[in-house]
């Protein structure tokens, strides 16, 4: 739907500006046809001497000025301002998306909208670079890693698929523009993929000032952006920007989403081969921000998302969030199949500034104490932010805690070794990043004890990570006394802990539902129980 939108607003665009580049040219013609015979008649008049002579020429020539519209060669302001139709360059739109492979969908659904007529150009190069990957040979491939490979990533889930699998494109550093044209080709002999006559042809990889729309990733812009002879004026008359999948952006690194919208609708630095006489008042007085329509597709809500849209979205025509609820049976918490506590807790704070610090807070006074104590085997960490990560960390091992840790930076050793030490209680503590388990989808065996140190940004992670615990067991996953006089083993129960504050409400909500959301973040108890 927001593709047809986009190709139907370029298309017009295109048509529009076309119409006029004609109509400017037959009025031109009629001028220059008009100061030619205004030329010849003076010249005649000269040499003519003879007041017959005269007659005939104004006879002659009345019928031959009567079809140059004069009205029209000599056109009024107001009449002439309805050929301001352009920008100060030629892209209209700019379509952000996170990988490469991603974006070779949206091509080729905007390449299906044109219909069969249509004719793509570069289509063999695009293929190529942004296609899915060649699968690995066969030969090379062990029959049964291969197979047990296969079932792991199938285990990963279609959504994971989608952006990592084997065929996916998982480059996020590209950009690229579009542009429309109607050309007339006759269609030769032997070769069929010239395009027929009159037909609607869609180039890719065309000049960035020579293109309708640019497809682009945030850090592809960010890197051309970044270089000292970089030229933003490519960016200086986008109509429509597009956002699409944000919650995969938001994965990558945001800052480079916000910096790429901080340079559309600025005012060019060069003349740019710019027909000032054609470009719109709002982008003269430099309100072109206030004329642009700012579109965000995201599967969640979030606050880094919310806040770009309420920085960059300056319509004059105003804004609008479409936010889905989340009833019961649709939480994540419903997807949860199998029986163990989760307790949801809930820490007191001041204010948004400081739920970073409260949150720190209450975990190492009051959770971590208890696990070193106890030295509770099994344990697993579940940190969405890095930086929470990090902090932790460095806080178990100044406490001289044995833990083991995965993130998006870990090597492949590392995190098989670590796996391996976790699953055989040599490691009592795990910590686990959110962007580990959103890039790799480790299944981590021998988790007993599963605490989110904050609740996941994507819903489907809360039943994922509790599932885990299936192959953690009670066998070995209680505390233990080392010493040589007592070797006495204690079972413990499964359970599963989660912390939030009043301002996590939209993960809050994904995970047990808009009803339950309100009532937790209202509510004046502090601990929630759902078994």
């Amino acid at each position: 739907m927001t593709l047809a939108h986009i190709l139907n607003h370029v298309l017009i665009s295109r048509n529009r500006v076309q119409k006029h580049d004609r109509n400017i040219r037959e009025i031109l013609r009629q001028e220059e046809e008009t100061e030619r015979l205004e030329k010849e008649a003076m010249e005649e008049q000269m040499d003519s001497t003879k007041s017959k002579k005269s007659k005939k020429y104004k006879q002659r020539k009345t019928p031959i000025v009567e079809k140059v519209d004069l009205a029209s060669a000599h056109m009024p302001t107001e009449t002439k301002e309805h050929w301001r139709d352009q920008g100060f360059t030629r892209p209209k739109v700019l379509i952000l998306l996170p990988t490469r492979g991603i974006c070779y969908r949206f091509v080729e659904k905007l390449n299906a909208l044109l219909g069969t007529d249509s004719y793509l150009e570069n289509k063999e190069r695009f293929d190529k670079e942004y296609g899915p990957l060649e699968p690995l040979e066969q030969d090379t491939q062990d029959p049964k890693e291969e197979l047990r490979r296969k079932q792991v990533l199938g285990k990963k889930g279609k959504d994971w698929n989608e952006l990592f699998g084997d065929d996916a494109n998982q480059d996020d550093e590209f950009k690229f523009g579009i542009s429309f044209s109607t050309k007339a080709v006759k269609k030769k002999k032997g070769k069929k993929d010239q395009p027929p006559q009159n037909t609607l042809s869609m180039k890719l990889y065309s000049d960035f000032f020579q293109s309708d729309i640019i497809f682009a990733s945030p850090m592809g812009l960010k890197m051309m952006n970044s270089k000292e002879d970089s030229d933003c004026d490519y960016l200086s008359s986008i109509e429509i920007c597009l956002v699409a999948y944000s919650d995969v952006l938001l994965m990558q690194n945001w800052d480079h989403v916000n910096s790429a919208l901080d340079c559309l609708n600025l005012q060019p630095k060069n003349l740019n081969t710019t027909d000032f006489s054609r470009v719109r008042y709002p982008l003269l007085e430099g309100q072109g921000a206030y004329w642009r329509q700012f579109i965000v597709l995201s599967t969640m809500s979030n606050p880094h998302i919310n806040s770009t849209f309420k920085v960059h979205s300056k319509s004059i025509s105003g804004s609008l969030k479409i936010r889905r609820k989340i009833t019961l049976n649709e939480a994540a918490i419903c997807n949860v199949l199998m029986k163990v506590k989760q307790v949801f807790q809930k820490i007191p704070c001041k204010s948004v500034m400081t739920q970073d610090k409260d949150r720190l807070k209450y975990f190492t006074k009051q959770i971590l104490p208890q696990i070193l104590r106890l030295n509770q085997k099994h344990t697993l960490i579940y940190i969405p932010s890095y930086f929470d990560f990090v902090t932790i960390r460095n806080i178990l091992t100044e406490s001289e805690a044995d833990f083991v840790s995965i993130t998006e930076y870990s090597r492949v050793s590392e995190i098989s070794r670590g796996r391996a030490r976790f699953h055989q209680g040599l490691k009592n503590i795990m910590l686990y990043t959110g962007r580990a388990h959103f890039y790799q989808r480790h299944y981590v065996k021998g988790i007993t004890h599963l605490i989110f140190y904050g609740l996941p940004e994507h819903s489907s992670f809360y039943p994922e990570m509790i599932h885990m615990i299936r192959d953690g067991g009670s066998k070995g996953s209680g505390y233990t006394n080392n010493s040589d006089d007592m070797s006495e083993h204690i079972d413990t129960p499964a359970s599963c802990l989660a912390l939030f504050t009043k301002y996590d409400a939209h993960e809050l909500e994904r995970v047990v539902g808009t009803k339950n959301c309100a009532r937790m973040i209202q509510g004046l108890k502090n601990t929630f129980l759902f078994s």
